[in-house]
């Protein structure tokens, strides 16, 4: 609203940040993610459970980030407790399949204009399934192939984002989205890959400002253009009175 420009917008922020929301967009555009599955009563388990594949499921807050919110749980009863716990919170919560090949790792591609600029493998720590940065993971520079790459700025582009992290599982049938942060991290893949990420976003700003920049000057240009052709199509002032009082004049 107030003209600054900003490389991700408010629109394509909120609709990565609902996790349900954009793996139906993704799903729309036949980009691949795991089974997921939103139930709101209990009466709806077995079916739910059915969909997704049977135990161990994954169960998310469906807004959360850096692993909070995202859970495992291992049997029909855990399942039960813990959705039943979280919806007497008033929690939206959705259930996704386990990817057991995935062995507690996912691929983080950093995706910047359309292009992904660095990429790491994050495992997840003994004990722990989670293998986000912040939930003690490590993450190891990987090269992915073009079908990754791929992956990565479509998920991208179907947000509408310019910067994001994509969120990857490396599954049996190829790569499976598991979300799309708009604002992720610098340290980790840059400590991970020793790639200057932040020169990349600075690039890719300093390209959309000047092609702001000149879109903007053309529109000036235009309309002081429409003002000029105008101006000229109507008579000038001081024309006008000079017959008026010449007629006066011969009135007289």
């Amino acid at each position: 609203m107030m003209g600054v420009p900003c490389l991700n917008g408010a629109v394509a922020i909120a609709r990565s940040r609902d996790k349900l929301r954009a793996l139906q967009l993704l799903t729309r555009k036949d980009i691949d993610v795991p089974v997921t599955v939103c139930a709101r009563s209990p009466k709806d388990m077995d079916m739910m459970l059915e969909l997704v594949g049977g135990t161990p499921v994954i169960v998310k807050l469906q807004q959360g980030t850096q692993g909070i919110g995202v859970m495992i749980a291992e049997t029909r009863q855990a399942v039960s407790s813990l959705l039943e716990t979280l919806w007497g919170m008033g929690q939206d919560i959705i259930v996704q399949q386990y990817i057991a090949e995935a062995k507690g790792r996912d691929v983080r591609a950093f995706v910047v204009g359309n292009r992904v600029v660095a990429a790491m493998r994050r495992s997840a720590k003994a004990g722990e399934f989670r293998s986000n940065l912040h939930r003690g993971g490590e993450g190891q520079r990987v090269h992915l192939n073009d079908e990754y790459k791929r992956a990565a700025v479509a998920a991208t582009k179907v947000m509408g984002l310019e910067v994001a992290g994509v969120d990857m599982l490396e599954s049996s049938t190829g790569p499976k989205i598991l979300e799309i942060n708009s604002s992720p991290g610098l340290e980790g893949i840059e400590r991970s890959t020793s790639v200057d990420v932040a020169d990349k976003i600075i690039a890719r700003a300093e390209r959309y400002v000047e092609r702001r920049g000149q879109r903007a000057t053309d529109a000036v240009i235009d309309a002081e253009r429409r003002a000029r052709r105008l101006q000229s199509s109507v008579t000038p002032s001081g024309s006008s009175r000079g017959p008026a009082a010449s007629d006066r004049s011969r009135s007289r």
